[in-house]
């Protein structure tokens, strides 16, 4: 029987979200006069002039934004939806993703879901049994509807291929990594082609549990007994912030989102710009708004326009990736 490492549960999720819902207060937030009317119009009128001594250049464009809902009887069935908005126009399209049955990715390993050149998502790191056993693997289109299926076993040149377990390379467009049930590390490109082996996972007393490095994509394996990994330095030993783009990824969930001033969400994730500038959108209500938050600074300030009415009921926010350069 294949182990399942479920990293973040949707029940005590939606739980949390909930009861934020009930009792959060904005936070620390610049008031203008279009957003002097209070929190109910907040979501439905354009946001202020950036201050003049901030670069705001970097939220112009499509920021890519993940979140959650929760399903099933006891919240355990999570499914992603993808929304991308341009808080400059307030244009947004979403794209919703099959529901998972406890889901292996936590909230640092969203990115890796998400292929380098945005243009392609998977469900989760673990595959499905059904995908298992017959080797076809679905990716889901970013920008339509549009589904695409790998068929690893041909791919490989080895029809008892048996993949358990994937990522996207966040360095290469649209390359995933795929782990099988012989500890083979596979790399494979949406677009097609041959698959070729990248290298083997550790022998001995190690189980793969569907683990990925959050920064490079590698799989690592874990010790059957201890915390340890191989490669070492992964797993709950890997505190290191998740960076994509010069910046670092914020998900609704991580401390470093905690410990900056107020946050004038109560559900939301950021994004960390190369200028340390946080960019945070709020998932409150159908409609995302978003915030940005100087260097150093204490006060977030509204910015562009709220998109339509595109934001699920979320449980989680675990992504948000600015636009592609």
């Amino acid at each position: 029987m294949r182990p399942t490492h479920v990293l973040r549960s949707a029940a005590p999720v939606a739980a949390a979200v909930t009861a934020l819902l009930l009792t959060a207060a904005c936070g620390d937030v610049k008031v203008t006069s279009d957003s002097s009317k209070g929190d109910s119009d907040k979501d439905s009128t354009a946001s202020p002039d950036p201050s003049a001594d901030v670069d705001t250049s970097a939220a112009e464009g499509d920021w890519l934004l993940g979140l959650q809902t929760a399903g099933g009887n006891d919240g355990e069935k999570s499914t992603t939806v993808y929304v991308t908005y341009n808080p400059s126009t307030g244009q947004a399209k979403a794209r919703s993703m099959p529901g998972v049955t406890a889901a292996s990715a936590s909230s640092e390993l969203a990115p890796l879901l998400v292929s380098a050149d945005r243009q392609w998502a998977i469900p989760d790191t673990g595959i499905s049994n059904s995908e298992e056993n017959s080797g076809k693997l679905t990716v889901y289109s970013l920008t339509s509807n549009a589904t695409k299926v790998i068929d690893i076993r041909k791919a490989s040149g080895d029809n008892s291929l048996r993949a358990i377990g994937w990522a996207f390379d966040p360095e290469r467009a649209d390359t995933l990594r795929v782990v099988d049930t012989a500890n083979r590390i596979w790399v494979v490109n949406v677009a097609g082609g041959k698959a070729t082996q990248e290298g083997t996972l550790a022998k001995g007393p190690w189980v793969f549990t569907n683990g990925f490095n959050h920064n490079t994509g590698e799989p690592y394996m874990e010790s059957i007994d201890s915390d340890a990994t191989k490669p070492a330095g992964n797993g709950p030993a890997d505190t290191s912030p998740v960076t994509r783009a010069g910046g670092t990824v914020l998900a609704d969930d991580s401390d470093a989102l905690a410990k900056l001033p107020a946050s004038p969400c109560r559900l939301g994730a950021a994004f960390v710009d190369a200028d340390g500038v946080t960019w945070t959108f709020c998932a409150d209500k159908p409609t995302l708004t978003t915030y940005y938050l100087p260097k150093d600074g204490t006060q977030w300030t509204a910015y562009g326009k709220p998109s339509s009415p595109v934001d699920p009921v979320a449980a989680a926010f675990p992504l948000v990736l600015p636009p592609a350069a």
